[in-house]
């Protein structure tokens, strides 16, 4: 608690006072005096300008009474003018780029015990330190900072192996559905014992001596035996292993809500895999955001789901309908629920449309032939070749399709587009689409 009341945050703003403030300038390093001063000059000349709005409204107020209409019409120009000036400074960017992020406190030091939490009963002053129960460690005597930093280094430190220990799990629990603890945020001791500690034990330390790649770690298990495996397994590992905890085959899982709409895109071709820019928000200075009227905005993007703008206060629509994570709390592990509404989205939202458009075309590229087309559909879609009953499936389908929408009065040179796109589409809501086998 020392460490975090000696830490300033940024003013979101409230009802009555919509102006966001004290974010952290981007100064490069060396040059805090030198933006620090502009900054400083800036607010004053907008305090003057502010001024000087005010005394001419004061002025054009009092010569209400008067007779001097040329007077009153110079006054009145004269305050539009100024308005005008204290406006154009007051909506120009920052100096420098901000960051929503804390930065260090004025005043900053150990913090008093509130008696039953009261802040106007104080008890004992506590030095500022890290959990005890975690091993602890005291700040140093002449630490003048609020202790962010040791806290972080502390974190990191070789004498405490739960944070490396704890993203390993979650890393493992991306790519099987499952970590080795199965209370990702509990490893405490009403959370799960590890199902495999020495093989966590191990990953967490090649993961510190490889300097905390992440990307590393991903490789690292992707190219693992154990992940190549299939989910089947024999009739012996299912007896003596009923739930898989052993990993005799590898868990199936379904694609999360990211993973599905980055498929999508893939497969349409239309995936941008380079990085975005920023999110186009509206200039900082219109902001009047309130707990009543908090801000939203859903921005449309063909850059992988990473990028997606995530609202605290709200879940992207598409994200909501395949389970992904609550933005406003910490998610250990998402729930997985199978609703009328995910396969009704993906038969009907035109953003699947447009997507199955896209694949349908490269499909009735790929061959002349029903076979030929739904054997490239299935290597695209599902990675694999057809087999013979499915051909035999999709032949139906396309001749079926093929006379109801000539029926419904189609144009002959819409309705090839059209039976591949529903084919595509029928694909799209298949188990084999959205899990991992």
């Amino acid at each position: 608690y020392g460490v975090f009341s000696s830490t300033r945050y940024p003013w979101p703003g409230i009802e009555l006072d919509k102006k966001q403030r004290d974010f952290v300038p981007l100064v490069p390093q060396g040059r805090e005096d030198e933006f620090a001063k502009a900054e400083a000059d800036r607010r004053q000349e907008q305090s003057r300008l502010d001024n000087e709005v005010q005394r001419l409204k004061e002025a054009v107020q009092k010569a209400k009474g008067e007779k001097d209409d040329d007077r009153k019409r110079a006054l009145e120009d004269q305050l539009k003018q100024a308005e005008h000036r204290a406006q154009e400074l007051r909506s120009r960017p920052p100096l420098i780029e901000t960051a929503y992020a804390v930065a260090e406190a004025k005043s900053r030091g150990d913090a008093a015990i509130q008696l039953k939490g009261d802040p106007n009963r104080l008890g004992d002053v506590v030095p500022r330190h890290f959990p005890a129960v975690l091993g602890g460690d005291v700040l140093p005597d002449n630490c003048e900072e609020s202790g962010r930093r040791e806290l972080a280094e502390w974190l990191v430190s070789p004498e405490n192996p739960l944070p490396a220990r704890v993203m390993m799990n979650r890393i493992w629990q991306h790519h099987f559905g499952r970590g080795f603890v199965t209370t990702p945020n509990d490893f405490g001791h009403q959370g799960r014992r590890p199902s495999h500690p020495e093989l966590l034990d191990w990953l967490a330390t090649t993961f510190r001596e490889e300097g905390w790649s992440i990307k590393a770690m991903h490789r690292r298990v992707l190219l693992s035996r154990t992940y190549q495996q299939s989910t089947m397994r024999s009739k012996r590992a299912v007896e003596l292993d009923p739930a898989n905890e052993l990993l005799a085959g590898t868990l199936q899982r379904r694609l999360d809500a990211e993973e599905i709409r980055d498929t999508l895109l893939l497969l349409g071709g239309n995936l941008e895999l380079a990085r975005p820019g920023p999110h186009p928000f509206p200039d900082q200075g219109t902001w009047g955001f309130t707990q009543h009227k908090p801000f939203k905005a859903v921005y449309d993007s063909n850059h992988r789901s990473v990028y997606l703008m995530t609202q605290r206060i709200q879940r992207h629509p598409f994200l909501a309908i395949f389970d992904g994570a609550d933005p406003s709390t910490s998610t250990g592990a998402r729930m997985t629920t199978t609703t009328p509404i995910q396969a009704l989205y993906l038969l009907n939202d035109p953003f699947v449309h447009e997507q199955a458009q896209r694949v349908a075309e490269r499909v009735l590229w790929s061959g002349s032939s029903t076979a030929d087309r739904v054997q490239f559909a299935f290597e695209l879609i599902f990675s694999r070749p057809a087999r013979p009953e499915e051909i035999a499936t999709a032949a139906d389908f396309v001749q079926e399709a093929t006379v109801l929408l000539k029926a419904q009065g189609v144009p002959t040179e819409e309705v090839d587009g059209a039976v591949w796109r529903a084919y595509v589409r029928s694909l799209f809501r298949l188990n084999e689409f959205v899990y991992l086998d």
